[in-house]
């Protein structure tokens, strides 16, 4: 099987979220820059992919699964990383890393029955406001190590408070969404 230039953006997206991972990891500021450009690069293969999959009808079954595994992965590993450097609170991972494993546990239930469940317009907000946090997060461990300038550090809390709300809200949205799917396949 071929894989459309979508697909394989999708494929290099999930190939850099651990590369991300483990250069927060290193640490130090040269590792920190490429997290941070690894990390803005694989962003926007996200909007890339879905672009050219829209415009040239490069939608496939393998993309609509793969895209959003794609987008969870690199976040959840990303904030994993400024967790263990202290640049995010760490009791927020269960929240970021407990709803994606829920969403991609029922989208595979449901895909073991024989239903694609697509993300909702709330899950792609989220994501996306994810994306910026992270990234902004990451810029600011780059620019200042760890004196953080207030207001700086004032704008990256109300971006985590944004995304966590996101994040919690598009889960229900999400099951309540697919509250007669949940319901065919007996849960």
């Amino acid at each position: 099987m071929a894989l459309n230039w979508p697909n394989r953006l999708t494929i290099a997206r999930i190939i850099m979220a651990p590369v991300v991972m483990l250069l927060l990891q290193v640490g130090g500021p040269e590792a920190r820059w490429g997290a941070f450009t690894v990390f803005v690069i694989a962003a926007l293969t996200d909007m890339v992919d879905g672009y050219l999959a829209r415009k040239y009808g490069w939608i496939s079954n393998l993309g609509k699964f793969l895209d959003p595994l794609a987008d969870k992965l690199l976040v959840c590993l990303a904030w994993i990383g400024l967790a263990d450097l202290g640049l995010m609170p760490q009791w927020t991972v269960y929240v970021v890393v407990g709803r994606e494993l829920l969403i991609t546990g029922l989208r595979s239930i449901a895909a073991y029955a024989g239903v694609l469940i697509l993300p909702s317009g709330l899950g792609k907000w989220k994501s996306a406001v994810q994306m910026f946090t992270v990234s902004f997060h990451m810029l600011l461990s780059v620019l200042f190590l760890n004196d953080v300038p207030q207001t700086a550090s004032l704008t990256g809390l109300v971006s985590m408070w944004i995304a966590l709300l996101l994040t919690v809200v598009s889960a229900f949205h999400y099951f309540w969404r697919n509250r007669s799917v949940l319901q065919r396949l007996g849960m």
